[in-house]
């Protein structure tokens, strides 16, 4: 039976490592032997098989990916960042609604790295754990969607606006009326601080809570009953800020600023 691609890419951990390896660039054979912690007879066979399929050359000593070797590495990089982050979490991720997470952006949610499931106990449900204040404290900025009203975060940030930090937060509609009509005073310390941005989210799907620092990544997403359950997703990894960053400014495009009285 003739060999495949795909045999060629899945059969093997051993040359899918090593494609995503070269994805970083050409490696010589002292490189890989290092990489791979093994003596280089045991590279010969699956570079050889990774040669005759044209997805690796070596036109002077060191390997490198072909030009299809790239595009193919790129793609398994992004299969395996979903695989990983799925089967680290699968009965928290099974149950999330993930359908106000854009395509572009869901594609490569496997970009979320090193990620903990946050829960608190219960008579903490409302104290946010230690682990997670002490970024925001130290953080130069931060980018939040409310589309849970939280009562400990609009104050905090007034506190944090106060010290410098740069703030910018995005709410849905009805934590906006919730906030006009049940707490007046925290809404208009947040309107009145010259590091904050508000701005006013009313699309149909509401999206999740988030937090995006230049040194945390948090996310609430709803369960698969429209529902939040108090299990947060966290990172610090970069990978997982620029996707954060980058969620943020899609929700970010579609609200409208909510500008000073």
């Amino acid at each position: 039976m003739e060999s495949s691609l795909i045999e060629t890419i899945w059969f093997s951990e051993k040359r899918r490592k090593i494609l995503l390896l070269l994805l970083e660039g050409p490696k010589s054979p002292e490189e890989m032997k290092t990489e791979f912690g093994v003596d280089w007879r045991a590279l010969i066979l699956p570079l050889k098989e990774l040669k005759e399929e044209e997805l690796v050359c070596n036109p002077e000593e060191d390997y490198e990916l072909s030009n299809i070797g790239k595009l193919i590495a790129e793609n398994v990089r992004t299969i395996e960042g979903v695989l990983k982050l799925f089967e680290k979490d699968t009965d928290y991720w099974v149950k999330r609604d993930l359908n106000t997470i854009p395509g572009y952006l869901l594609d490569r949610i496997g970009e979320i790295e090193d990620s903990i499931i946050a829960e608190p106990e219960l008579n903490d449900m409302f104290e946010p754990s230690k682990e997670f204040i002490a970024p925001l404290l130290n953080s130069k900025y931060v980018n939040s969607v409310f589309s849970i009203y939280h009562p400990f975060y609009p104050p905090f940030y007034s506190k944090l606006a106060e010290n410098g930090t740069e703030i910018s937060i995005i709410f849905t509609g009805s934590v906006f009326k919730r906030m006009q009509e049940d707490r007046q005073e925290e809404l208009k310390n947040l309107q009145d601080s010259e590091n904050i941005k508000l701005f006013l989210y009313e699309k149909d799907l509401v999206p999740p809570s988030i937090i995006i620092t230049d040194n945390l990544f948090s996310a609430s997403f709803f369960n698969d009953k429209g529902m939040y359950d108090h299990k947060d997703i966290m990172s610090f990894s970069q990978k997982s800020l620029k996707w954060g960053e980058e969620l943020f400014g899609y929700y970010q495009k579609m609200a409208n600023e909510i500008y000073k009285e």
